[in-house]
This record gives structure tokens, sequence and C-alpha cells, in this order.
């Protein structure tokens, strides 16, 4: 049996999602600030997960009436680990995996959107630049500003760079936790902050992305180095997709080669106050 929609029944499955669209945001706004809420305390753990428990089971409902919708199974995840997290300590909840499984239940969303019948992708706005070689000097990439994707803990994030150098932690000395997500150690004499922006239960990985940002050193973590990308314009800036009252040190959510990425801000600890 041919069950392929024809034009008019896309259209009208079309207008019926998006009549749905704006709701399902709604509920996702409220997720990213309750979640942020718990990052800064703003709520007891107890009622935060409570009410994040009740977002997540809406979301379940509304996600269960469209199959073209991706996300459901990462709904589930994120619901059964909420669950999880109300029977231990404080100090065993991982905030990162919080965002991390919310930001693939957006992830599958969009993606499943973007390629819904007779939807046409819109042209890129940015152009490739060569693989990540071993060390790139500013003036080889003539381009104002110029990004580097990399992946860790299977999610993928992007920086700006003027330059950058790939190292293992054993080029580098005094690496020492500053907390969950941040670290410090000595490169070249230099103190730098290292960032470790998806790290769950294990240890940071081996492996250093090193930037070089106006003249200042910042260092990530990282388990895969993706690809770069330039434009004469911060296209990325206007791109990006962030919740409002979103304070965290990242800019928001940008598409770029097919996934999902989330913009980071360079943080160095050491001058912060």
């Amino acid at each position: 049996m041919d069950t392929k929609l024809t034009h008019s029944e896309q259209l009208t499955y079309r207008a019926y999602l998006e009549n749905n669209i704006q709701y399902i945001t709604e509920i996702h706004k409220k997720i990213e600030k309750l979640i942020l809420q718990l990052e800064k305390e703003h709520l007891s753990v107890k009622e935060c997960f409570a009410r994040l428990e009740n977002e997540i089971n809406l979301l379940l409902k509304v996600y269960s009436h469209f199959t073209s919708l991706g996300g459901y199974s990462y709904c589930l995840k994120l619901k059964a680990l909420i669950d999880t997290y109300q029977k231990v300590t404080n100090t065993e909840i991982q905030l990162s995996a919080l965002y991390y499984i919310h930001s693939k239940i957006l992830e599958l969303q969009e993606e499943q959107l973007k390629y819904f019948p007779d939807l046409t992708q819109k042209k890129a706005l940015y152009d490739e630049l060569t693989p990540a070689k071993k060390f790139v000097e500013d003036d080889i990439l003539n381009f104002t500003y110029k990004w580097i994707t990399f992946k860790r803990n299977a999610m993928w994030f992007v920086v700006l760079f003027d330059s950058y150098q790939l190292l293992n932690t054993s080029d580098i000395s005094d690496l020492k936790p500053l907390s969950q997500n941040y670290y410090q150690a000595t490169f070249n004499n230099t103190t730098i902050t290292i960032r470790d922006p998806l790290r769950l239960d294990e240890q940071p990985s081996t492996t250093v992305l090193l930037i070089n940002y106006h003249n200042t050193t910042y260092g990530y973590f990282y388990d895969t180095i993706g690809r770069k990308l330039g434009a004469r314009n911060n296209i990325l800036q206007r791109m990006a997709k962030a919740p409002d009252g979103y304070s965290l040190p990242l800019y928001g959510r940008v598409r770029l080669f097919g996934d999902t990425h989330i913009y980071l801000k360079h943080i160095d600890i050491n001058k912060s106050g």
C-alpha cells in the first residue's frame, strides 16, 4: 500500500504541525529555565525536579502524536535521568548530562523539521575551510572571523579562534581542577584555563585544543576535532539560538554541517576576578 502523502495532505499536516510547534517551544524554554535555576540554586532540588518531570510528561504527550518529530527516545532518557537524580545526593547530580540530553531532543526535532517533505535547505552562510592541521597561524586564513569545531562526549561545539594548537595533556603541567568543568594548567610558562564543555562522570580527555583569540589563550578538552569555517561577519552570533535569560558561558545553538553545535564563549577564570 502506498502511504506517501499527496502535496495537499503534506500542506495540511505541515500546518497542523506548525500550530503545535509554539507549544512545544514553550515547554522546551521552561525545561531549560528549570535546569538553569537548578544550577543557580534558585529552586530546591526537590521542587525543580518535580516541575521538570511535569514538563517532560507534557512533552512526551505531544511527541506521541507526531511520528515525524525526533527526540522522543531522548525525552524518555531525560525523564529516566530525572527519576534517578531524585534518589541520589545533590553532589551526584550532573547538570552537564541534563543539558546534553535536552540538546539532543532539540537537535533531533530540528533535524526532522528540516527534512520534512518538500522543504528545501537554505544556502550555507559560511565558507568551509581546510581540515584541521597540527598548528594554524593567523595569517593563513584570510577571514575576519574564524571558528573551529570539536566533539566532546558525542556533542559538537564551536569556538572562535585566531590561531590554535592541538596538544596532549603530557604537553602541559600543573593540571588541577577548579570546578567540575574548569581546570588550570601551565603551558609555555603561562597559566591557562582549560574547559571541559561536557564532562560526565569520567576524567578529562587526554587531548587539548589550545585557542589563541584576541591575544588570550584558552584550552578545551576534546575527543575529536571537526571542521573549520570562516566569514567576513560574525554570522554565528546571529544564528545562535539561546533562550531568554540564558546566562551560561555560551552564545547558544547553531546548526553547522548537518549537526547542532553549542557555540561557546571563551572564559578565562584566571582573569575573571
